[in-house]
């Protein structure tokens, strides 16, 4: 082990995980590679009902925001994925959610909304389809090859979002706003995905997260459109969580690695990989050194719940940084 290679994952932040949920794609790891159930696929086929709120469940750090943004990049081009924060929101007030979701859809940029088709159509061409990925959405319709998400058409979401906003006063008028506008996307054969990734901030706020679900996510299920939220364990004890579980589309729990060792090295390896950061994993890191790190993620699992995974790589960042501290 180098001086120069410790340096080289330390300056470029290979353990260090991102707080952006569009860099979080790159940082993903699928479940089946780490031996684990294929939880990515069973959000996929959740999310490609095209219908309904969707829960993804685990503990805080566990990768709950990396799962739904690699599996969200990886939909086809039928899916249109719209992040929406909750960050600062009142969100268990359904009207104040819903003006803040169409408000977050027509500011987003043309760039952010054609990016995830361009790269869904190149998938499909890849893959030797000449016609695109045709597929048969619950609303009807079969969709072709092309770029449909034009600076036309996204401007035409923007201004019946900005139409909508003006109107979204009461509850009632408010959730008819919302449908009318998830109805632009079903117009041109697009299923809108409503994306709530950043709860975690609800942990010394438990009444907003069960507001959020008794309220608000039980009005989501009546709409024509997908919502997917980033659950923490913690919440799907409340009470707001119990009373709308019945009706999710999904609950798509995030397990624990069944092999530590083996799915954590993955996980390193693909980080290095993905930094480029050459060399074999053992030279950085010897098995006993690697023993530590997966009973540091293993304790915090709970029966066969995914543990922390965020702590467990800031575990590895300061065993770089002591390395570095002694290797001259």
């Amino acid at each position: 082990m180098t001086r120069e290679t410790l340096s080289l994952l330390d300056d470029r932040f290979t353990f260090q995980t991102s707080g952006r949920f569009d860099l979080l794609i790159d940082e993903h790891v699928p479940y089946p590679q780490l031996g684990a159930a294929d939880v990515d696929g069973a959000l996929r086929k959740a999310i490609e009902r095209a219908e309904g709120v969707i829960a993804v469940v685990g503990r805080v750090g566990s990768g709950k925001s990396s799962l739904i943004a690699a599996v969200a990049d990886g939909l086809d081009e039928g899916f249109v994925p719209l992040r929406v924060s909750v960050i600062g929101i009142e969100a268990g007030d359904p009207v104040a959610f819903i003006r803040h979701a169409i408000t977050e859809i027509r500011d987003l940029p043309q760039i952010h909304l054609t990016q995830h088709e361009e790269r869904a159509l190149d998938r499909a061409a890849a893959e030797h389809r000449t016609t695109g990925r045709a597929h048969q959405l619950r609303a009807g319709g079969e969709l072709g090859a092309g770029h449909i998400l034009t600076a036309k058409v996204i401007g035409e979401i923007q201004t019946a979002a900005s139409e909508e906003l003006q109107r979204a006063t009461d509850p009632a008028e408010a959730m008819s706003g919302m449908q009318r506008l998830l109805d632009t996307f079903w117009k041109i054969m697009r299923c809108p995905v409503l994306i709530v990734e950043d709860t975690d901030h609800w942990s010394n706020a438990p009444e907003t997260a069960d507001r959020f679900f008794d309220q608000t996510a039980r009005a989501f299920v009546n709409l024509d459109g997908v919502m997917v939220i980033a659950t923490q364990s913690d919440y799907a004890k409340l009470d707001g969580y119990r009373r709308v579980r019945e009706r999710l589309t999904a609950e798509v729990s995030l397990p624990k690695l069944p092999n530590a060792v083996a799915g954590l090295a993955t996980v390193l390896e693909h980080r290095m990989l993905s930094s480029e950061v050459d060399g074999p994993l053992d030279e950085i890191l010897e098995p006993p050194g690697l023993e530590l790190l997966a009973q540091s993620y293993l304790a915090s699992t709970h029966e066969e719940a995914a543990g922390d995974l965020r702590h467990t790589l800031a575990v590895m960042r300061t065993a770089i940084d002591v390395a570095l501290a002694k290797v001259c």
